[in-house]
């Protein structure tokens, strides 16, 4: 357990730790109940954070001069009630009665710096508090020195007025156990030098192989409670070697800097890799997805991360809540087929009040909603029938997940009953421009609440015109919609079905090749198969889709999610894949793993679906415990350029930082957050943006993560699994 740490020096004169603690820990000693500052000695400790502190730390000279000092000070301690009484540690540095020579000053500096040192270990990230007050002043010097080394959370001071100094003396050490009488108003003013230190980063550089500064390295003996205890000070000295980093700084730095490059093959943000060794150490020692009860911090945490989605279906965006807002985009035209849908809506609405969620659901035919009442275009039959659920979402919810509300029985349930929970919305809902723009501002205000700041958004045009809409004008309407959010940079990617008939396929593609030639004005940059891959092998394909080569359109290829990883093989050497989505068994072949090591194939995993479809291994689920093991270590291990994305964040019931928790969740002892800062890298450098943008993203995303990291509380979700 760590301990908060008030660490001191003092002379000949006893008083300056009561003095201290008094300022400290005002329901313990009530020291300055009458000073005429006493508001501005509580503004202080509320200004700067001072909190009670469980120890003070007295570091002192040996023989006669401060023999008597110490005596008087243990009788405070003992006169203090046991339950207000601080652990009191007193180090008296043997041979040293004063300051007099360089060797005797040399002697005390190495004393204070080690203690230094230990006060922050034992004090932890909230770091210790030092005093600037007592003893010579080369003690108060060597103290903030030593500050500026090891960190502290403040530098406090107590100004001694001198016309009260007889008085002051003639006071007896329990007269420092209640407040100081009135007549010694500003006797004695406590206030804060400094606020926070922070440790210095060369401490915990490898410096030629000598390894970081630790307190096992430098020990000290530890004071007994209440008991002084005499220390020899051996070499070598901690404040030499601290010297000796602090002139080669430089060189450690950039050595620091290359090893930790080499170390991990770049494969990460290189601004990363110029934080300091504390921070980065962190980075890699925090694991995130292997503890419950920190589940939502870490989320929050994540949520603070910038982000790329590569990988996201416009058809499956929408949870329950969401499809019902964007069925009332449609609300006006409903109206006008009122009397039409009359019947239609007063039957439902009949069902939905004497039956059970599971009576409905089971006798539901979401397709057969798109067409129900002849003469009313789609996608209005749909869109009124999920407005019946404005006010209850909750219904909504239960009828078409069931069973899969709970997180643990929405594993491996296959891919027909996965694709099943999705026939509300895509081709069932987006079939008018209202309906359609509605689903790309949910899309754009999920992705914004993530931080996204790159977002690749998969579609199928050719399938949202049964409204009327061509489907020149679908394309259209998606991307003006998705480019209202400048805070978004949005790309389209095209996709096509591969258990479709091939005259569907060749629609997207000549709706490609048109948009192509606008292609400065329209965001199209890739090409898409997905579909049940045991429908049409992608080697059969390459004809159909040799026109999107010919024009060097980006391709990325759904391969190896629940098929053998021949699919894989083939997407990558019939189509030219850059991008595999899922990729889950690639793992089946050594030597296409290593092609796409070589080559810099990136892989699109989606850890939720991916769960929730084929079954995996979880973390914080119990009776997942008996499934697979999710491939996402392997590949990391293998070097292998690995996204996380979302695929269809409505129908997952996910967003894009849930997925990276899922991705840490799916993996044994979770994942680091280095290791998600690499794979959020990733998915920006495998982007299908122009080089340009992909760079300034990458940049973009830097600075924000420096500044996140750099920050005092940016891993304070560590340690507080109450607060998210």
């Amino acid at each position: 357990m760590r301990n908060s740490v008030l660490l001191t020096t003092m002379g000949a004169v006893w008083q300056i730790p009561p003095e201290l603690y008094g300022f400290t820990n005002p329901k313990d000693l009530d020291l300055y109940r009458n000073h005429s500052c006493a508001n501005r000695i509580e503004q202080f400790r509320q200004d700067y954070g001072i909190e009670p502190v469980r120890e003070i730390w007295v570091i002192t000279t040996g023989g006669d001069p401060t023999a008597g000092a110490v005596k008087d000070l243990i009788r405070w301690h003992a006169a203090m009630a046991a339950v207000r009484r601080p652990v009191l540690r007193i180090w008296r540095v043997r041979g040293i009665n004063d300051l007099a020579t360089e060797e005797e000053c040399g002697c005390m500096k190495e004393a204070i710096f080690r203690i230094a040192m230990h006060a922050a270990d034992a004090a932890g990230e909230a770091g210790p508090l030092f005093s600037l007050t007592g003893g010579r002043k080369t003690m108060s010097s060597d103290l903030q020195e030593a500050a500026g080394w090891f960190g502290c959370r403040s530098l406090v001071h107590v100004i001694d007025n001198a016309k009260f100094s007889t008085k002051m003396r003639d006071l007896k050490p329990e007269d420092f156990t209640r407040p100081l009488p009135a007549d010694l108003d500003g006797a004695a003013t406590p206030l804060v030098s400094s606020g926070r230190f922070e440790r210095n980063a060369l401490l915990d550089l490898d410096a030629e192989g000598e390894g970081p500064v630790t307190t096992d390295r430098w020990p000290i003996n530890f004071a007994q409670d209440g008991i002084p205890l005499e220390i020899d000070i051996p070499e070598p000295f901690l404040f030499r070697e601290l010297e000796r980093r602090r002139k080669k700084a430089g060189y450690h730095y950039a050595q620091y800097a290359t090893s930790l490059i080499h170390g991990n093959d770049a494969s990460n943000f290189m601004a990363l890799y110029s934080l300091p060794p504390g921070i980065v150490k962190q980075l890699k020692t925090t694991r995130i997805g292997v503890d419950t009860a920190k589940r939502e911090n870490e989320l929050a945490w994540l949520k603070k991360l910038p982000k790329a989605d590569l990988h996201c279906h416009l058809g499956g965006i929408a949870d329950c809540r969401e499809m019902i807002e964007i069925a009332a985009a449609s609300r006006s035209q409903i109206e006008k087929f009122r009397d039409r849908l009359a019947l239609f809506l007063s039957t439902w609405k009949q069902r939905l009040e004497n039956k059970s969620a599971e009576e409905i659901r089971a006798g539901l035919d979401a397709k057969a909603l798109r067409g129900a009442v002849p003469g009313v275009p789609e996608p209005l039959c749909v869109s009124a029938f999920l407005l019946l659920f404005e006010d209850r979402p909750e219904l909504l919810d239960q009828i078409v997940y069931g069973p899969f509300c709970d997180e643990g029985s929405f594993c491996g349930i296959g891919f027909s009953a996965y694709e099943k929970l999705g026939d509300l919305q895509g081709s069932g809902l987006l079939q008018n421009e209202e309906n359609i723009r509605a689903a790309c501002r949910v899309l754009l205000e999920k992705a914004s609440e993530n931080n996204v700041k790159y977002l690749e958004v998969r579609c199928s045009p050719a399938k949202y015109v049964r409204g009327g809409l061509p489907s020149k004008r679908v394309a259209e309407v998606i991307a003006e919609e998705l480019n209202r959010n400048p805070s978004v940079l949005t790309s389209i990617i095209f996709t096509a079905s591969r258990h479709g008939r091939i005259e569907e396929v060749m629609e997207h593609v000549n709706l490609a090749k048109t948009l192509l030639d606008l292609r400065e004005k329209f965001p199209l940059r890739g090409f898409d198969l997905a579909g049940d891959e045991k429908a049409r092998a992608a080697a059969c394909m390459r004809d159909a889709l040799m026109p999107m080569m010919q024009e060097c359109l980006h391709f990325t290829i759904h391969a190896g999610e629940n098929v053998p990883v021949e699919s894989i093989w083939e997407a990558v050497y019939h189509l030219n894949a850059e991008r595999i989505g899922h990729g889950l068994t690639l793992k089946e072949n050594s030597a296409l793993l290593e092609k796409f090591r070589d080559r810099g194939i990136a892989l699109e995993m989606c850890p939720s679906s991916n769960f929730q479809i084929a079954g995996f291994k979880d973390n914080l689920l119990p009776n997942t415990y008996g499934e697979r093991i999710y491939p996402l270590r392997d590949y990391l291990e293998a070097g292998l350029r690995v996204t996380v994305n979302t695929d269809n964040p409505g129908i997952s019931r996910t967003d894009p930082a849930r997925e990276l928790h899922r991705a840490a969740r799916l993996t044994p002892g979770g994942l680091s957050c280095w290791e998600i800062c690499g794979i959020i890298r990733n998915g920006f450098k495998t982007a299908f943006a122009r080089q340009t943008t992909r760079k300034e993203l990458i940049r973009n995303a830097e600075k924000e993560l420096i500044e996140l990291f750099t920050n005092p509380s940016a891993f304070e979700f560590l340690n507080d699994s109450a607060r998210p």
